[in-house]
C-alpha cells in the first residue's frame, strides 16, 4: 500500500498525519518536540503514527515536511555566531538598517531594537569595489588580506560566514574569490554569498538575507543531517520533500544551502489549508490564526487565494524571501507571563517551550504561561489529555499563576484572565496588521482558527474584531501537516 506522510515541527509540539493512498485513511498523532535534538521528536512521531496507521518507515512513498525551527530561532534569537565579510566603510550597514518607526504613534519611545545578527565586532571589512551600474571591477580585492580576516574570524569563534559586498548583485566575481579563500582557509563553515541568496539591489537587505541564512545554516544542516540518517537507518526509501516559506517544497539538500527560505516553512501549509477549508464552506474573504505553543502566525485570504508577498517579516526583522504573507508574533501556549518593573503584565515572546513547557505540563516548568492561564479557568478541563496523552498538573498551573496574582496583588483568577486578555491584544495586534494596517476591513472577513491553541482563543477575537462567520477545522492541531 502506499502512504504519505506529513510532519510539522514547531517549537513546542511535532505533529504528524499519515495518509493511506488506497483506503483514502487519514491518521494523526501529536507528540512534544524535542528542542535540543528537533529530528528526534520528527523519528519518534513518524514511528508512533505509522504504526498508528499499521505501516512502517520503510513502507513510506513521499514525506513532506515543515518546520518552525527557522521561526522560533528567529524569534529567539538562538541561532548561530555569524561572522560578516563586506566591503570598506559599509560595516555599519546591519546597524544603519531601514528607517522604521513602529505605531501606533510615539510607539518609538518604547522599542527595543534587537542588536543585529552579525555582531560588529564579527564583522570584518576587505578592499575592492564594483562599480554600479555596469559591474566594472574597479578596485580589485586584496587576497592576503582576505586570508587574514578569514583566519581572524575563524579564531574568534564565528560558527557562519555570510558575504555580502557592495554592488555584487550585478558582479557576483569578487564574492566568488572570497568564497574560495573561505573554503580554502575555514574549510569546515558554512559560508553563504549575498549575490547567491538575493541577486537583487537593496545593500541592506541582501545583506540582512544572508546573515538570516547563515544564522539558521548551522543548526538547519546537523537537524537535516540527523534527520536523514535516522530515517535511512530506519530503511525509509521515502522522498523527502522541505515546505518552504511560499508553501512550494525544495529537497534536503537545497534546505540546508537556503535555509532562510524556511522562516515561515510551517505556517505557509496552515494558509494554504485555511483557504482550502473556507472555499468548501464558500468563505472567499477569511483571516487565518495559527496558535501553536511558542509563536502565533496570521494571514490574510482574499478570494480563495492566499496573499504573497518578496519581504518576509519574523518579529523585527523583515528581509527578502518569497513567503506566503504571514504575520509572526511571540504569542503561544507556552508564552512566559512576568510583572514588569513598572507593575505591567507582560505576556511573550519568551516561551516555555517543549522543554520545560508550561508548569502544567509536569516536567518542572516554574513560570506561569497562557496554557497555565487556560487550565486555571477551566478552558481546559480536567478529564483533557494533551494529544490524547498528556495528562495535565492542574496544581502546578493554579501554583505557578498564583505567584504571578501576588505580585500584582489580585486573586489567582484575575491573574489568570489577565494573561489571556494580554495574549488576545497581542494576536488582535497581529490581525490588524495584515488587514486594517493594508486598507481591509475586518469585519467583511470570517476567521478560520488552527494550531493547538488557536481554537481556545478564536471566540475572544471574534467579539473584538466583529469578523463572521468563525471556522474551526477538524484536527486543528495538525492543520499545517494535513495541508503539505
Amino acid at each position: 500500500m502506499t502512504h504519505n506522510l506529513g510532519v510539522d515541527v514547531g517549537g513546542t509540539f511535532t505533529d504528524v498525519i499519515v495518509f493511506d493512498e488506497e483506503a483514502r485513511e487519514l491518521t494523526t498523532d501529536k507528540m512534544l518536540s524535542t528542542p535540543e535534538n528537533p529530528s528526534k521528536g520528527v523519528i519518534n512521531g513518524i514511528d508512533e503514527a505509522t504504526a498508528k496507521a499499521d505501516t512502517s518507515v520503510s513502507e513510506l512513498d513521499l514525506l513532506f515536511h515543515g518546520t518552525t525551527v527557522v521561526t522560533n530561532m528567529l524569534l529567539e534569537e538562538t541561532g548561530s555566531r555569524v561572522g560578516l565579510i563586506t566591503s570598506e566603510g559599509h560595516e555599519d550597514i546591519l546597524h544603519l538598517a531601514r528607517a522604521w518607526t513602529p505605531g501606533p504613534l510615539y510607539g518609538w519611545i518604547d522599542m527595543d531594537k534587537p542588536t543585529p545578527l552579525a555582531d560588529l565586532v564579527d564583522t570584518r571589512s576587505v578592499s575592492g569595489h564594483v562599480s554600479s551600474p555596469d559591474g566594472t571591477v574597479v578596485d580589485p580585492i586584496d587576497e592576503q588580506e582576505v586570508r587574514r580576516q578569514v583566519r581572524n574570524l575563524a579564531d574568534a569563534g564565528v560558527e557562519s560566514l555570510t558575504v555580502a559586498l557592495l554592488n555584487a548583485y550585478l558582479n557576483p566575481a569578487q564574492e566568488e574569490t572570497v568564497r574560495e579563500i573561505i573554503a580554502d582557509e575555514a574549510p569546515e563553515l558554512p559560508v553563504s554569498i549575498s549575490s547567491e541568496i538575493v541577486p537583487e539591489y537593496g545593500e541592506y537587505e541582501r545583506t540582512l538575507t544572508t546573515v538570516i541564512n547563515d544564522y539558521a545554516r548551522p543548526e538547519v544542516i546537523e537537524y537535516l543531517d540527523s534527520l536523514d540518517d535516522s530515517l535511512e537507518a530506519a530503511g525509509s526509501t521515502a522522498t523527502m520533500n522541505v515546505v518552504r516559506s511560499d508553501g512550494g517544497l525544495m529537497s534536503s539538500s537545497a534546505a540546508k544551502s537556503r535555509p532562510v527560505e524556511l522562516a515561515l516553512s510551517g505556517p505557509s501549509g496552515g494558509v494554504v489549508g485555511a483557504a482550502t477549508i473556507a472555499e468548501r464552506k464558500s468563505v472567499p474573504d477569511v483571516l487565518t490564526l495559527d496558535m501553536g505553543g511558542t509563536s502565533t502566525d496570521v494571514s490574510l485570504v482574499e478570494d480563495n487565494k492566499p496573499e504573497t508577498t518578496r519581504q518576509t517579516k519574523v518579529g523585527y526583522r523583515e528581509f527578502k524571501s518569497r513567503a506566503v504573507d504571514v504575520n509572526t508574533v511571540g504569542a503561544g501556549g507556552g508564552s512566559v507571563a512576568r510583572v514588569q518593573l513598572s507593575g505591567s503584565l507582560q505576556v511573550g515572546p519568551e516561551s516555555a517551550g517543549a522543554d520545560p513547557g508550561p508548569a502544567c505540563y509536569g516536567q518542572g516548568g516554574e513560570e506561569p504561561t497562557v496554557t497555565d492561564a487556560n487550565v486555571v479557568l477551566g478552558r481546559i478541563p480536567a478529564s483533557v489529555a494533551l494529544g490524547g496523552k498528556m495528562e495535565l498538573d492542574h496544581e502546578a498551573a493554579r501554583t505557578v499563576i498564583a505567584d504571578l496574582a501576588e505580585e500584582r496583588g489580585s486573586t489567582v483568577e484575575a491573574a489568570a484572565q489577565a494573561v489571556l486578555d494580554i495574549v488576545t491584544e497581542n494576536m488582535h495586534g497581529a490581525l490588524r496588521v495584515v488587514s486594517v494596517e493594508r486598507g481591509y476591513d475586518p469585519r467583511d472577513f470570517g476567521l478560520v482558527a488552527f494550531g493547538g491553541a488557536g481554537p481556545m482563543h478564536a471566540n475572544a477575537l471574534v467579539d473584538v474584531m466583529d469578523a463572521y462567520p468563525l471556522i474551526v477545522p477538524p484536527g486543528p492541531g495538525v492543520m499545517s501537516a494535513l495541508a503539505f
